[in-house]
């Protein structure tokens, strides 16, 4: 059994469920602050694309979702903490080792990382931070309205999880699609 800390959507019980996980109990990850610097680059061809709810577009835009970056390494790119620097809150929660290739492969733009000793947690791939910041920087970065909508959600399900302001990109209707 691997321990899986989640600070995004993976707080979200119905995420925690589909991926086989059980017991999530709250925890914080001290010297950690959480930011919106990892992304999905639209104008790439990768394996997700994400498209204009209306008219089906593919818009050339940098898809933003959470990470997490030791405290010091957090103030770059207007990615300020969102709390104090005492650390991430979360969830810990266990998911059978043969769930471990599944999760890795859905945190496509993540690393995975050991923390607490013990347990998992995914930061941003460095050439995935590096994209997020550019698109900040360029204006050209967004955030996926049902993805704040399901992490606020789940950090409502674990007694208010903070930690999603400041927003560094508007929040916009996006449709996800696997190519």
């Amino acid at each position: 059994m691997a321990l899986i800390f989640g600070y995004g959507s993976l707080v979200a019980p119905g995420t925690i469920s589909a991926l086989g996980g059980r017991d999530p109990v709250r925890a914080r990850l001290p010297g950690w602050s959480r930011s919106w610097n990892v992304c999905t680059d639209n104008t790439a061809n990768g394996p997700v694309v994400y498209e204009e709810v209306v008219d089906g577009s593919r818009p050339p835009i940098q898809v933003l979702f959470l990470t997490i970056e030791p405290v010091s390494l957090s103030s770059a790119a207007g990615s300020e903490p969102a709390a104090a620097p005492a650390g991430v809150e979360g969830v810990l929660f266990g998911l059978p080792d043969d769930g471990l290739p599944a999760l890795d492969a859905r945190e496509g733009n993540y690393t995975r990382i050991p923390v607490f000793g013990t347990a998992w947690t995914y930061t941003a791939r460095p050439e995935s931070a590096e994209r997020a910041r550019r698109g900040i920087a360029a204006g050209t970065a967004r955030i996926r309205r049902d993805y704040v909508d399901i992490v606020t959600e789940a950090f409502g399900a674990h007694e208010g999880i903070p930690g999603l302001e400041p927003l560094p990109a508007p929040v916009v209707p996006l449709v996800r699609r696997l190519r």
